[in-house]
């Protein structure tokens, strides 16, 4: 079910490059995003050292694996992790908190691909948690697994709470999740990044700024290439706009932002 130990042994490395590019650059993000299913189980330590050496929030797609539990259940995990010394560029962390969070809702190829394993039969485990993190510096945001992004539910619960949404996937169907972007910029009113394998392409990150050219910060179109960005996002001004009542003149309050959606509230995070 896993990749094989050559094909993982490649997407490691091409994991590590995109990595030293970033670094090399000097650019020093806060947040590493990693696609879907992405990172090999036997590399989970690695990333984890990488994390607390950099300094850097890393939020990566995990292979499938089984559930330790359940005989025959798989799930579709990603990681979060966070270095003790995180919001500091210039320390390097000695310790280090990891997350675990899971997809809910399985495409119908993985669940045939489950039903077909030669090991035998088997089923999606699917984690319903919907997590919201909170940041004074960065801001508040949410996690998405790929086809997570048409959960109403948690559209719902992340309306008015949070500032970003991270959307990690391996995932053919581009143009509906580029579509889907927009306009979940626009209904949660949050930037939204989606990260996607470079093998399909179809990475995108939106803000819901204004002006047409402004929002869409980042595009990634193409395929069958390895690719890494660094990217800025809005959070003060967006944190303004979000807690704005649009009746009002937004001209006159420097508001860059497109109205919120009709109905939005800002809420508190929890």
């Amino acid at each position: 079910m896993n990749l094989s130990p050559l094909v993982a042994d490649r997407v490691w490395q091409e994991i590590l490059s995109g990595i030293n590019q970033i670094m090399a650059n000097g650019a020093k993000p806060q947040i590493i995003l990693i696609p879907e299913l992405h990172l090999p189980l036997n590399r989970v330590s690695n990333i984890k050292n990488i994390s607390k050496r950099h300094n850097v929030m890393i939020i990566s797609g995990i292979d499938f694996l089984l559930h330790p539990s359940l005989p025959n259940r798989i799930r579709n995990r990603g990681i979060l992790t966070l270095p003790n010394s995180w919001g500091d560029l210039s320390l390097r962390s000695t310790q280090l908190t990891s997350f675990y969070f899971g997809k809910s809702y399985f495409t119908y190829m993985e669940r045939e691909m489950f039903a077909n394993l030669k090991h035998g039969k088997s089923s999606e485990f699917s984690e319903g948690n919907m997590l919201i993190f909170q940041s004074a510096d960065i801001g508040n945001f949410g996690l998405m697994i790929c086809s997570d992004i048409f959960d109403i539910e948690r559209i719902l619960l992340y309306q008015g709470r949070i500032h970003h949404l991270f959307i990690i996937s391996l995932n053919k169907d581009l143009n509906s999740y580029l579509h889907m972007a927009e306009a979940l910029a626009r209904m949660i009113y949050c930037n939204v990044v989606i990260c996607n394998t470079g093998f399909y392409g179809g990475s995108i990150v939106i803000s819901p700024y204004q002006d047409s050219n402004e929002r869409t910060i980042y595009r990634y179109q193409g395929q069958r290439m390895q690719n890494s960005q660094v990217v800025d996002l809005p959070v003060n001004q967006l944190d303004i706009a979000q807690a704005f009542d649009f009746a009002n003149d937004k001209k006159q309050a420097g508001i860059i932002f497109k109205a919120s959606p009709p109905g939005y509230s800002k809420k508190n995070a929890l």
